[in-house]
């Protein structure tokens, strides 16, 4: 046969088709171009077609990835590869209360699918989210396990009082433990952001919403998914204490400096001969250099995760069952000197989901959904903050810690030992235990007219938790060096028995819905429809007044398509509340927008750059009936006993006296805190959907704010009650950019988000200030004030000048090494009335993420950066002031200033030394000089991995294997002091007071494989 013969004859072309990390893709639409004659791939992602020539392109088409086109030539196989559509993640979005096509979304919205998820080794969804959709952040403030999700906020902050955290509904239902879900049972997340998506939820949408998706069965048969998990976790960052050595000659230092102040003849604590004892190390029992981060931390701990879901299901009924397993143990060591009890915090859960749908008839379908997490954590009683703290705060030459296993205490001048505070007070155990259930029926009834639908919804929440508390105080010890060289011990506190306590808590939530569907095509018209009626019940025995916290509301909307071209669409949301008095209990929230699409006109250029430009615009209002956690706002609270009137003159017989006292006075015009907000979008994809933008700009006006009073004398005697009096704005923009190719078999992308978003308190109830620019009405919610520091005086001629300011503080004795502050009211005295605003707030303007691929055959990698920007920090006291209490020193305050280091010209980084602040006020005030730039860049993940052909494993009975290795929280790049995190608090509630140093954050390393049967 001639070769051109050849050329043109039939052919039978076979292949296999993968994502862009080498997963098969099955159910992929393999075509010949401009025929009819196609095959899907199967379960494997395989295909066999049969092509009229060689001559033929071949068209690859599956919903969420970009079509691939190949020619077929001399081929008898074709192996390809699709990455992810930037912009088409499927031709059907999650929205409130059901789906829509992408296309016709005329709202704000952003999602990211499980394959995101699950590049990330956390133990918790809100932890995987940060940097991968645009206008949200996600701020992780601890890594201690169990306790590390991270803060959720969309677009910024909205309102000055009340929570910020934004609506979680998970397939539908509202849920407040959705960190505990297993990421392998999610299918996608998607945010909700302007009012046209979150006005159908009323009340609870002012601060946005997000919705997560679990994974349901397909038709086909069964799939076994298995997927194991190691890693190692340590701490990103650990600040360095100074040793004894350091600790004592600082110490001389400081009390030198703070002599001048106090007018008290200097004399050193320490001794040359002492502090020479300390450096060389001879009597580590009796002249310690003890670090307690090394004795009590260790470098890295184990974290496993396990998972296995089942998925399939006929024409009939379909399923999806996942279960799963996760341990993680924190970094502590030195966790049990008795062999009978451990002190060391171990985090379990176990989780289980099913998904079931049931096609009963022809008209009736059902779904059922369980899933239930359990969570076992263990530890020590003392709060892992203060153990943090008591760490750092120890100093090093007070107690070598441990000796011949026993925990030497000896003039340790803290209230506890940190040592104490991890091993001297016993043990918990709690298990946590959430069942939720969901049943879902949908009847079609287009027997009465095509299109139209019902569907009824219920769902049970249960959450039960027991704690056991078993105390014990553990023996401490002094020591002494005897004549000869050995050690006595004497006991400073005595052995006690277990004692044991048991705490326990619950509480249920109900939910129903009801509702009318509509969705029909007539010719070129689309037009949907839904009216649903909803009511959820919290049943809490902690709850006020033990009545259980409800809503009840009805949802409507409206949208319609004319060519899928132009769009509008109605969204309302008319919810009730217990919060307000009757008649004011209801509110309606109504959100109108519109969608065109220039690049579907006949007028429209056809080109091959700008394939796709769609613009929408959105108008609307939400509302919010919560001020923290308080109930029945329109009435006064209950009496109690305390601390509550004031009498006397101030300075002559002023005095407080313990009565009955109400609590707070009832508002009966109290009504609904609603939020306006605009948003305009823009959507461009470019040269076949390779390059895509798309960007928001959003503003709301929240008015009506409920707030308490601010201004009212204590000497009234009575808690006022909530008021609507507030206003306050937050504008800005947010998108993403990606773009996607390949140059021959490498597939490479590339995705970037940002947000920006800045508030302003328009109006509040606040008391004058002393200068006009110290009012915080007209600036952002916590934005910092403080003095502006100018340097620092570094001889006395620069003190001595007539010219200086003086100081409201230290009684006007400056010296050098301390810090020079600007006059501004120039009325030559450094005071308060010299505040004003500083930086930025602690919460950051400006979030971004960049994220970027690539894979090659079965080898694919991914990473992703995050950042913040326009924000800023107060650093922690213990970051300022080396001595207050005789705490230990962070090292890095070897870099105070001294005449020495500045004749020597070597780093400076902080005014002289202090013992505390009580002689030295002046330098600790609120300045720039300690309100830092937290700004920060993270490599967030990256993920390497390589998946195993299918020809290696069909023998074995495997469809698909792929190992991979990941990281989390890998580097971070900031200006801030070494072991101070960007994202951390400077102080955390730690169950006495609010300065606790936060369990610091982990890099994770992890190693997994995920096997397909």
């Amino acid at each position: 046969m001639p070769p051109e013969a050849a050329f043109q004859a039939e052919t039978t072309i076979t292949g296999t088709v993968k994502d862009e990390k080498g997963e098969l893709l099955p159910g992929v639409t393999v075509r010949v171009k401009d025929q009819t004659i196609a095959a899907i791939t199967n379960e494997s992602g395989r295909f066999t077609l049969k092509v009229p020539d060689r001559n033929v392109v071949l068209v690859f088409t599956f919903m969420g990835y970009v079509t691939q086109e190949r020619s077929v030539g001399n081929n008898n196989t074709l192996n390809v590869t699709m990455p992810t559509s930037s912009e088409n993640l499927g031709e059907v979005i999650v929205v409130g209360y059901g789906t829509q096509k992408k296309v016709s979304v005329t709202g704000a919205i952003s999602s990211v699918t499980t394959k995101d998820l699950l590049q990330s080794p956390v133990a918790n969804i809100s932890n995987s989210l940060a940097g991968r959709m645009s206008g949200l952040l996600a701020r992780q403030s601890s890594g201690e396990p169990g306790q590390d999700a991270s803060t959720l906020r969309i677009r910024g902050i909205g309102t000055f009082t009340g929570s910020q955290e934004p609506l979680i509904m998970v397939d539908g239902i509202e849920v407040s433990n959705y960190n505990n879900i297993d990421p392998n049972e999610i299918e996608s997340v998607t945010i909700l952001k302007d009012a046209s998506s979150t006005a159908i939820y009323g009340v609870r949408g002012a601060n946005g919403v997000l919705l997560i998706t679990t994974r349901r069965g397909k038709e086909g048969k069964p799939q076994l998914n298995l997927t194991t998990n190691v890693a190692l976790n340590s701490f990103v960052d650990l600040r360095e204490p100074m040793n004894s050595a350091e600790y004592t000659r600082s110490y001389n230092a400081a009390r030198k400096y703070d002599s001048y102040i106090t007018g008290a003849v200097y004399t050193p604590r320490f001794s040359d001969a002492d502090i020479a004892k300390y450096e060389s190390g001879e009597d580590p029992i009796m002249y310690p250099s003890t670090n307690y981060y090394d004795m009590l931390l260790k470098k890295t701990s184990v974290q496993t995760q396990q998972n296995l879901t089942i998925s399939g299901g006929t024409e009939k009924t379909k399923y999806f069952i996942s279960g799963g397993l996760f341990n993680q143990e924190a970094l502590f060591k030195q966790t049990t000197l008795d062999p009978g009890w451990d002190a060391q915090i171990k985090f379990k859960r176990y989780n289980f989901r099913s998904n079931f749908n049931f096609d009963v008839t022809k008209r009736l379908k059902i779904a059922l959904d369980l899933s239930m997490q359990n969570e076992n954590r263990r530890g020590s009683n003392w709060n892992t903050n203060r153990i943090i703290q008591a760490i750092g705060d120890a100093p090093p030459w007070q107690s070598p810690g441990i000796v011949d296993n026993k925990i030497v205490t000896q003039g340790y001048s803290q209230p506890v030992s940190p040592i104490v505070n991890l091993l001297g007070s016993g043990y918990s155990k709690e298990f946590r235990s959430y069942l939720n259930g969901t049943v879902r029926a949908d009847y079609a009834l287009d027997f009465i007219t095509e299109g139209l639908s019902i569907h009824g919804k219920i769902s049970y929440q249960n959450f039960n938790s027991k704690r056991d508390t078993y105390s014990k105080n553990v023996v401490t010890y002094s020591v002494k060096r005897l004549p000869d060289g050995s050690l006595q011990f004497r006991p400073q506190s005595l052995e006690e028995p277990f004692g044991y306590a048991e705490a326990i808590a619950k509480n249920r939530r109900t939910y129903a819905e009801a509702g009318i569907n509509y969705n029909r095509t007539f010719g070129d018209h689309a037009v949907t429809g839904l009216v649903l009626y909803n009511q959820t019940k919290l049943f809490d025995p902690n709850l006020a007044f033990l009545v259980p916290n409800g809503y009840q509301g009805v949802v409507g909307r409206v949208t319609y398509a004319y060519k899928d071209r132009y769009m509008a669409e109605f969204n309302a949301g008319y919810n009730g509340t217990e919060n307000f008095a009757e008649g004011r209990r209801f509110g309606f929230f109504p959100a109108y927008s519109i969608g065109w699409i220039p690049s579907m006109e006949p007028f429209f250029p056809k080109n091959d750059v700008l394939t796709f430009l769609k613009i929408r615009a959105s108008y609307g209002e939400v509302g919010n009936d919560k001020l923290n956690n308080a109930r029945f706002l329109y009435r006064p609270t209950s009496y109690t006993y305390s601390t509550g009137y004031y009498f006397g003159e101030a300075g002559v017989n002023y005095s407080i006296y313990t009565t009955p006292v109400e609590g707070a006075l009832g508002n009966e015009l109290l009504t609904w805190e609603r939020a306006v907000k605009q948003n305009v979008g823009l959507e461009m994809r470019f040269w076949k959907d390779k390059f895509a933008i798309t960007a928001d700009y959003f503003s709301e006006m929240r008015n009506n704010i409920l707030a308490t009073r601010q201004t009212t004398p204590v000497i009234t005697g009575a808690n006022f009650p909530p008021y609507n009096f507030g206003k306050m704005q937050n504008r800005g923009i947010d998108g993403d950019i990606s773009f996607n190719d390949n140059i021959g078999n490498v597939q490479y992308w590339v995705k970037g988000t940002f947000t920006f978003a800045r508030n302003k308190i328009l109006e509040m109830d606040e008391i004058p200030q002393p200068m006009p620019y110290q009012q915080r009405t007209g600036h952002r919610v916590g934005q910092y004030f403080g003095l502006i520091a100018e340097g620092l005086y570094n001889s006395w001629d620069e003190v001595n000048d007539a010219k200086r300011p003086a100081s409201q503080w230290n009684n006007n004795k400056i010296q050098p090494g301390d810090i020079r502050y600007k006059d501004v009211n120039g009325d030559g005295l450094i005071s308060e009335e010299d505040y004003v605003p500083i930086g930025y707030s602690n919460f950051p303007e400006q979030l971004y993420g960049l994220s970027l691929g690539a894979s090659y055959r079965g080898f694919d990698i991914s990473v992703l950066f995050q950042g913040a920007t326009k924000v800023s920090t107060d650093l922690p006291s213990r970051a300022k002031i080396a001595f207050p209490l005789d705490i230990g020193a962070y090292r890095g305050l070897l870099e105070s200033w001294s005449q020495e280091r500045y004749d020597a010209g070597l780093p400076i980084s902080y005014p002289h030394l202090a013992i505390g602040t009580d002689a030295q006020q002046h330098n600790y005030k609120e300045s720039s000089y300690w309100i830092r730039d937290a700004s920060y860049v993270r490599l967030k993940n990256v993920e390497i991995g390589y998946s195993l052909t299918a020809s290696a494993l069909r023998r074995i009975g495997i469809s698909a294997a792929r190992f991979y290795l990941n990281g989390n929280n890998l580097l971070t790049w900031h200006d801030l002091p070494p072991g101070i995190d960007p994202e951390q608090p400077v102080g955390v509630w730690d169950g006495n007071s609010n300065g606790a140093e936060p369990y610091p954050l982990v890099k994770t390393i992890n190693f997994g494989l995920n096997l397909k049967f």
